[in-house]
């Protein structure tokens, strides 16, 4: 697990009481089913404390600067407040006698947050740590709407209202001295160069290469590489072997339920021969539901996001797979796909929002009004994540998935796997991100260009078609789940924070699963959705059909907000 906190006081000293309670916290954030020792390190002088949970050869230490991750490129400076921005998959932090500075890589791809008085910084990639070291917590309301509407707790905000979310490309300087904050952030912007095709074409390959060549200095029997039977995590394999002859230690793993590695077209199944055509040893992970307590699965999984995410279903095994990896296979880091090359089809900004996932309660029939009816607070997209005056549709659609579903969505899942492992997604580099921001439109719709070079360097092997976890509506209907999220929905606690009728109107429409016609009405859905093209879906969305958000996902998303006002106020 690889947790930071890094904090400076202007006034006073850190004591040892202060170094009592990093103690503590570096307790209560290791996962309870981590049961073999780990190691921290904590460091406490004068005016300079930090804390590295589980401490080990990965961490770049120099000079009272930390980082956390790795970079692809020669930084000798790294550590120096104030200079250039690595290329990498990291969280900075550095220091000297002036300053105090804490950067973001070009994706946010490792979440920092940080906390400004007048007499304390703190930063960390935990902010249930930074509540710890204040003892206080104040619940930002904010995060309400943005859960219910999108299962994060949206593009900046929190849960505490003082705690702040570094965003991408991006540094806050400490002047020691006036003892003074200021954010730094490059702008993200899609600006089409003037190449042919092919000239793109080469560019993007080139750049995917020299990247993706960086990883050929990792130790790979510490590392593995998350492969799925889509494109992003076949390209990495694909550049591996490209690259030169891949190291026999190189390992790949694929997980889902047990059943799904036998499913023609699953993630799980193509994975596995994926693996073998390339010829390097690859093993399938069980996602299948944990003989342990239900609430205690979901207490886990909230614990170790820290409630950034509803994303249940793929580690609804109690994250047996990373405590596995951590603890038992000497697994210290995992490489992932994520990556930004472009998105779906679009049609109106309602549809692009939709596909972004950054959706606001009134683009749902079912949350449109719950401001109005429930005195919820009210919600707005930043205005810097706003459509600009004659930006295209999908422009807006690739920025918004730059700016908000990179740093919310995806580093929100990384963050729960940081509890056990480090984490690389090369795709996210610098060099990466820069030259998809120079592509044209079409170029970037459904990802088009970098699948014509995955597809040119790929073994014919058919792509995934199904994904092998357990469909995340089915999951949250199952009765033992649905009792659990009542129980704790018809709580003093959530009735306080949501005001009983709210309540009320969230537990009377949860559903339970139904075993009769199940199969056959999941053929028929899928039936339909191979019969009606995605355009014509979205076209049906720009008319003023608005979609719902299903009931089980929305009470088990006020669960989560319930959940985490408890854990932070017992904190």
């Amino acid at each position: 697990m690889s947790k930071v906190i890094y904090a400076c006081r202007r006034n006073s000293s850190f004591s040892e009481t202060d170094e009592k309670k990093l103690q503590e916290i570096c307790t209560t954030l290791t996962p309870d089913n981590l049961l073999s020792p780990v190691q921290h390190k904590i460091f406490v002088s004068d005016k300079l404390a930090y804390v590295i949970i589980n401490h080990h050869f990965l961490f770049q230490e120099l000079d009272k600067s930390l980082l956390v991750g790795s970079i692809y490129d020669q930084a000798d400076f790294w550590h120096k407040p104030k200079t250039e921005f690595p290329d990498g998959s990291y969280a900075i932090f550095r220091q000297d006698k002036e300053h105090a500075e804490i950067v973001s890589d070009f994706a946010a791809s490792r979440t920092i947050w940080y906390y400004f008085d007048e007499d304390l910084f703190i930063a960390s990639t935990s902010q249930r740590a930074i509540l710890m070291f204040l003892q206080d917590f104040k619940f930002d309301a904010r995060v309400i709407p943005w859960m219910l509407s999108t299962g994060t707790l949206g593009p900046e905000l929190s849960w505490d209202i003082r705690i702040k979310r570094l965003p991408p490309d991006a540094s806050v300087i400490l002047e020691k001295a006036n003892w003074s904050i200021l954010l730094n952030q490059n702008s993200t912007q899609f600006s089409p160069e003037q190449m042919t095709q092919i000239e793109q074409k080469q560019l993007l390959k080139d750049t995917i290469h020299k990247t993706v060549s960086a990883l050929q200095n990792l130790n790979f029997s510490k590392w593995v590489l998350l492969l799925s039977g889509g494109y992003d995590s076949r390209a990495i394999l694909c550049f591996l072997k490209k690259g030169g002859p891949i190291s026999s230690q190189l390992k790949t793993i694929t997980w889902g339920l047990s059943e799904s590695i036998k499913e023609i077209g699953s993630d799980a199944k193509v994975a596995a021969e994926l693996a073998q055509t390339l010829k390097v040893k690859h093993s399938y992970f069980h996602t299948d539901i944990s003989r342990e307590p239900n609430e205690q699965i979901i207490d886990r999984f909230i614990l170790c996001g820290e409630g950034r995410i509803d994303h249940l279903a793929g580690y609804m095994d109690g994250l047996e797979i990373w405590r596995r990896l951590a603890a038992e296979e000497g697994v210290y880091g995992v490489i992932r796909g994520d990556e930004g090359f472009g998105w779906l089809p679009v049609s109106s900004e309602l549809t692009v929002r939709y596909a972004i996932g950054c959706a606001l309660c009134s683009d749902y029939a079912n949350l449109e009004n719950i401001s109005r009816d429930f005195g919820l607070p009210e919600q707005e997209l930043p205005i810097g994540l706003q459509r600009q005056n004659e930006e295209s549709l999908e422009s807006w659609r690739d920025r918004l998935y730059h700016s908000f579903r990179l740093p919310t969505i995806l580093a929100a899942l990384s963050d729960i796997k940081y509890s056990y492992v480090e984490v690389i997604n090369p795709l996210l580099s610098k060099l990466i991100l820069q030259q998809v921001r120079e592509l044209p439109n079409h170029l970037r719709t459904n990802k088009s260009l970098f699948k014509e070079i995955v597809q040119n360097i790929s073994p014919n092997i058919p792509y995934a078609s199904k994904d092998a976890n357990a469909t995340p509506k089915d999951l949250l209907k199952k009765k033992e789940i649905v009792e659990v999220i009542k129980a704790k929905l018809q709580s003093e606690n959530a009735k306080q924070i949501f005001g009983t009728e709210f309540i009320n109107y969230v537990v009377d429409e949860i559903q339970l699963e139904k075993f009769s016609n199940q199969g056959a009405a999941k053929k028929i859905k899928m039936a339909v959705k191979s019969v009606v093209p995605r355009f014509v879906r979205s076209r049906l969305r720009d008319t003023g059909l608005k979609a719902k958000v299903d009931v089980n996902t929305l009470a088990f998303r006020v669960y989560i907000i319930v959940r985490m006002h408890e854990i932070l106020s017992s904190d």
